[in-house]
């Protein structure tokens, strides 16, 4: 199903993309309190506002998607609004499921890594040169390691690494994919991460990188992460000092155009900066193009764009990476386009009609 026109519906096509992207996100269950906060404001601006999010959800009803407004978002001043007629709403509250997810993940995470985790040195010494094979997982696979030092590294799907430890320095390299790093700490063996045209070094701490064809993006959780625009560890060491760095405290993400200088620097929650490793994926304005390099990595189906202009679309988005089709069927009820599953080992996108 798709949306009708709106010109008989009293609402311009801004606010028409705005309820669009409000339903998706608030039906993503990775709602934030902040969020939550602006959706409010953003409904009692205009009448107008509330009639365009009550003609998307419905749609989202229509297709059987899990819907419904955010208790906290109703506050008895909209309930009369947005009531649908047509089907029953469901109880739906972003804030349970995030922090439901949260202690879920903190209990799977706990029960893969935790022995390794507890019993690995606080400092390294006398670590000796050592490389292991790569590493690396399937699709859809998730797994952490336990590297020599102490790091733990839990791999997203599709990803691969390197690691090796020689010249004082610890080295792995992200050669696709992506890839979370609880880096044990040690301040005479600098940790670097190799990721495209980046290196990412810390002494100790928890961050994640992710690289793509066109950008590496890292995000951290906690510590300190120094972000240098080179290729070659020992000489970036040896030069550490005099070179130009972005350095990255909790919260920060840097996202870094491969070979380019180009970067944009932005604040993210950090305790949802991997949330990938439970099994969730979200986006915050992220182009449809890099949305689906990571569906390649958790679905087996070739994702095909009929026309390159799609790419670019910007999605927010959030959906369980074992529930493509379900974000499949949001993505086509409020964005301007089309998917055609007919070939089951395909998808592909259309411009709508």
């Amino acid at each position: 199903m798709r949306p009708d026109s709106n010109k008989n519906k009293g609402y311009t096509e801004r606010v028409e993309a705005q309820a669009r992207s409000w339903v998706v996100y608030l039906n993503s269950g990775y709602a934030t309190a902040d969020k939550l906060a602006e959706f409010e404001t953003w409904l009692a601006a205009n009448a107008d506002h509330a009639q365009a999010f009550h003609d998307y959800e419905q749609i989202m009803m229509d297709l059987g998607l899990p819907c419904g407004v955010p208790e906290r978002a109703l506050g008895g001043r909209v309930e009369t609004a947005l009531q649908t007629h047509a089907a029953p709403k469901r109880s739906f509250s972003p804030i349970r499921a995030v922090a439901g997810g949260v202690m879920a993940a903190a209990l799977v995470l706990a029960a893969t890594v935790g022995v390794s985790l507890h019993e690995r040195p606080s400092t390294v010494e006398n670590l000796q040169a050592a490389a292991l094979p790569a590493i690396e997982t399937q699709v859809a696979e998730i797994r952490a390691v336990t590297l020599p030092d102490g790091t733990v590294v839990t791999l997203g799907a599709r990803s691969r690494i390197e690691y090796k430890f020689e010249d004082g320095l610890r080295t792995v390299a992200l050669e696709e994919g992506e890839a979370f790093f609880d880096v044990a700490p040690d301040k005479s063996h600098p940790f670097y991460v190799q990721a495209g045209d980046r290196l990412v070094r810390v002494v100790g701490t928890q961050f994640d990188v992710r690289q793509s064809s066109s950008s590496v993006m890292v995000s951290v959780v906690e510590g300190v992460v120094e972000v240098i625009k080179a290729r070659n560890p020992e000489a970036t060491e040896k030069r550490h000092g005099t070179l130009v760095k972005d350095v990255l405290t909790a919260g920060d993400k840097v996202t870094a155009m491969i070979g380019q200088d180009q970067r944009q620097i932005e604040t993210i929650d950090p305790e949802k900066a991997a949330s990938w490793r439970s099994g969730w994926l979200a986006y915050d304005d992220v182009s449809l193009d890099d949305i689906v390099a990571d569906l390649h990595r958790y679905d087996d189906r070739n994702f095909v764009f009929s026309d390159s202009a799609l790419g670019e679309v910007r999605v927010t988005a959030a959906f369980g990476s074992d529930n493509v089709d379900q974000f499949l069927f949001a993505l086509e009820a409020s964005y301007p386009l089309l998917i055609d599953r007919a070939d089951p080992s395909k998808v592909v996108f259309l411009p709508a009609s």
